[in-house]
């Protein structure tokens, strides 16, 4: 699903985000992506929705070259991710309902699959009561649900998440966790950001670790 071949990326001030990395994603999967801050974590996730694209190396998504797709299919790649940001995100003029449903008007859906999938996931994350409030007026989880929502609501076959619980307190963090685990498990591939060691411990999925750009090791929890 998701292939990297000893990716590099160097940003033109001289920084170095990725350095030889070669990892392979199975379909399905659920990896956490750990490391401490200035790893390349997120470098790491923006190379996979083409935010980002390798100095050097290849980085395959899907069975696409994502460097050297042409320009006109990059949109087609993102509707296949949904990403969940550290900030979220949200649009504060805009409701629960309208933020999420946003992400199906850039797509172009038809008008009533927008508000069919809409509601679909929001009554899955259990916000279906806050459909007409704004970002402001919810709890720092709901957000968070709302920025989950977002992201899935185009059915995505590979969810990237950057520091999803970093805001939370440990019990909302553990309830988002078990957002994610139950959306794998329908078959979506899942890979999260994260330097929450105790976190990853209680799920026991793969662990991808990178330390200054590198791969420090990839295996069990």
């Amino acid at each position: 699903m998701i292939q990297f071949f000893h990716v590099t990326k160097k940003y033109t001030q001289g920084a170095v985000a990725l350095t030889d990395v070669s990892v392979h994603v199975e379909k399905g999967e659920f990896v956490f992506l750990t490391g401490p801050s200035g790893a390349g974590k997120t470098t790491f996730l923006r190379m996979i929705f083409r935010d980002e694209v390798p100095s050097s190396g290849q980085v395959v998504v899907n069975n696409q070259d994502v460097a050297t797709m042409p320009a006109r299919r990059v949109p087609y790649l993102r509707r296949q991710i949904g990403v969940v940001f550290q900030d979220f995100k949200l649009l504060p003029r805009k409701t629960v309902f309208e933020n999420v449903s946003f992400a199906t008007q850039v797509i172009g859906l038809p008008r009533r699959e927008q508000r069919s999938r809409t509601f679909q996931v929001l009554e899955m994350l259990g916000l279906n009561h806050r459909l007409h409030n704004f970002p402001e007026q919810v709890s720092g989880g709901e957000q968070q649900r709302m920025a989950i929502a977002r992201a899935l609501v185009n059915r995505p076959l590979i969810l990237l998440a950057d520091e999803p619980t970093g805001n939370l307190d440990p019990d909302l963090a553990q309830e988002i966790m078990g957002l994610f685990r139950d959306i794998n498990s329908h078959g979506t591939t899942v890979i999260i950001a994260t330097h929450d060691r105790d976190m990853i411990r209680r799920m026991g999925r793969r662990v991808i670790a990178l330390d200054h750009g590198r791969i420090s090791a990839a295996g069990a929890a």
